[in-house]
């Protein structure tokens, strides 16, 4: 190879006889020549053309000559010279039956070669193999349409594109135009061995106008003259086009200028149909997770439970739409009203999953399982168990007296939680152990009772970090002094309180957000009791 390469690489070179191209390849004439050897019968291929006048046709089966090609059959029949026929060595329904075994095969392999054809064209752009509206041109075809343009207008017989793999260590052939279709079965070529290819995708135009005298640059097919471009977008080499001649001869600087235009026409069709491609799957992706969002708001509990000593609301937005985030509430088998508020570590799909898998697990052991500190050991054995030790969460579980305000609960994780009551605030709860983050976690049964008019707040680790943010604390003073206001109101009202002073943080929308909140009322049971 040459030290250094100019810009513009040509090489000239003594002029020899032309060489015949290597374009040879099987095609249904060697079966007919091949069918009359056999049977003395004659096998001929009239592939669009009518029965030729000196030919008496004995039986007939249509063939696909390809994509390109027209409608044809397969004719059986005797030359009729001097009005005697050739004498067969078999005969006739036995040479039909073998003359319908090769339509067969012949169907078959056009049909393969098609497929073969649309799969390279296909890979080309990383996409698959799709239906297209009736009428539309698929990329094999404008593929093979802009070889065939581009050669033409260089006075060329063939044209070859070679793409490289994922690794970049391997040039395929993925279209062609005037070579044999078998050559699509072809292995790779190694790009270490493609000196050509190696200059051209770094950004040279190889010029052989007389292939025989430069065997150093390895041409991927034996014609003798040749020119080599690179196929890339701004940002990407793709791989290389080849034209090839059937002589040796010398290339104009417009008919290389033509060889690139065809180069970047090539790479806006692949770079069109990548990006068509990462359409579809985009729009297929967003109503995946469209489902998704739907399947999360499906599971959450859209009616208060008829408890009359509780009023209970809760809200819930995710970061990605769907998230983490959770709270649940139900009455159990004992009368008592279970609330929970889950908060999976992970994000987006992964900790919906994970948060879907959390909640089923609560309600299946909240059946059998009293105590709330017993309750988060057994999800925690769950998470530890079922999974590579990556799913962690955090929870709190609380279970109230149907008609009291007393309550039991139990937390893992840096979830908050606030008592109110008309005198103030009390903080409830500290960070403990993320569930699933081992398999011995012990968790601390606490109790709490609420006079009428009080309520119990809990949030999700998203709003805790939303505050920081802002440079605030969940439960400062500011919150205090705006929620205690709103305790003589319903459970609701203190829930769109507290998200009227979490919409004033920027950060907010980072985070998964989640707001638990139970309201204690007496019941008339309750107050019959006290008097």
């Amino acid at each position: 190879m040459p030290k250094s390469i100019p810009a513009y690489l040509r090489l000239f070179n003594e002029q020899i006889p032309p060489a015949k191209a290597a374009t040879a390849s099987f095609d249904l004439g060697d079966v007919c020549v091949a069918f009359e050897h056999v049977t003395g019968w004659s096998l001929y291929d009239l592939t669009g053309d009518a029965k030729p006048k000196d030919v008496e046709v004995l039986w007939s089966a249509p063939v696909e000559p390809g994509a390109e090609g027209k409608p044809g059959h397969l004719r059986v029949g005797v030359a009729i010279a001097s009005g005697e026929s050739a004498a067969p060595h078999a005969d006739l329904p036995a040479a039909a039956e073998l003359a319908t075994a090769i339509a067969r095969l012949w169907r078959e392999l056009q049909r393969t070669r098609e497929a073969l054809r649309q799969r390279e064209a296909e890979l080309a752009a990383g996409v698959p193999v799709a239906q297209r509206p009736e009428g539309e041109r698929g990329l094999a075809d404008r593929l093979e349409q802009v070889l065939r343009g581009g050669a033409e207008a260089a006075g060329c017989h063939a044209a070859a594109l070679y793409l490289l793999d994922a690794g970049t260590t391997e040039l395929k052939l993925r279209s062609s135009w005037g070579l044999p279709a078998g050559r699509l079965t072809a292995p790779a070529r190694p790009l270490e061995r493609a000196s050509a290819d190696l200059e051209a995708l770094a950004g040279h135009a190889i010029v052989l106008e007389n292939a025989a005298d430069n065997r150093e640059w390895n041409l991927p097919e034996s014609f003798p003259a040749a020119v080599c471009v690179p196929v890339s977008t701004p940002t990407t080499p793709l791989g290389t086009l080849w034209l090839f001649g059937n002589q040796s001869r010398p290339f104009s600087d417009a008919e290389v200028n033509v060889v690139e235009l065809a180069a970047g026409r090539i790479a806006a069709d692949l770079e069109r149909e990548m990006l068509l491609n990462e359409g579809i799957e985009g729009a297929k992706l967003k109503q995946q997770l469209a489902a998704a969002e739907r399947f999360e708001q499906n599971q959450r509990p859209h009616l208060a439970p008829l408890v009359e000593a509780w009023d209970v609301a809760g809200w819930t937005a995710q970061a990605a739409g769907v998230g983490g985030d959770f709270y649940d509430w139900f009455v159990r088998a004992d009368d008592r009203l279970a609330l929970a508020l889950g908060d999976s570590s992970t994000r987006a799909v992964e900790a919906a999953l994970a948060a879907s898998g959390l909640r089923a697990a609560l309600r299946s052991h909240a059946e059998y399982v009293a105590e709330p500190g017993r309750l988060l050991e057994r999800l925690n054995q769950t998470l530890w168990t079922g999974s590579a030790g990556d799913q962690t969460a955090a929870l709190f579980y609380a279970l109230a007296e149907a008609e009291t305000g007393r309550l039991q609960f139990a937390a893992a994780g840096g979830l908050a939680a606030l008592a109110l009551s008309p005198d103030g605030a009390k903080s409830l709860l500290t960070p403990t152990t993320l569930l699933g983050l081992m398999p011995d976690g012990a968790y601390e049964t606490c109790k709490l009772s609420l006079s009428p008019g009080g309520s119990l707040l809990v949030v999700s680790e998203g709003v805790c970090a939303a505050f920081e943010e802002q440079g605030r604390q969940f439960g400062d003073r500011r919150m205090i002094e705006a929620l205690l206001p709103r305790l003589g109101g319903s459970a609701d009202e203190l829930v769109e309180c507290l998200r009227d002073q979490l919409e004033g943080c920027a950060a907010s929308g980072r985070y998964d957000r989640t707001i638990l909140a139970a309201k204690c009322r007496v019941g008339r049971q309750s107050e019959r009791q006290s008097t």
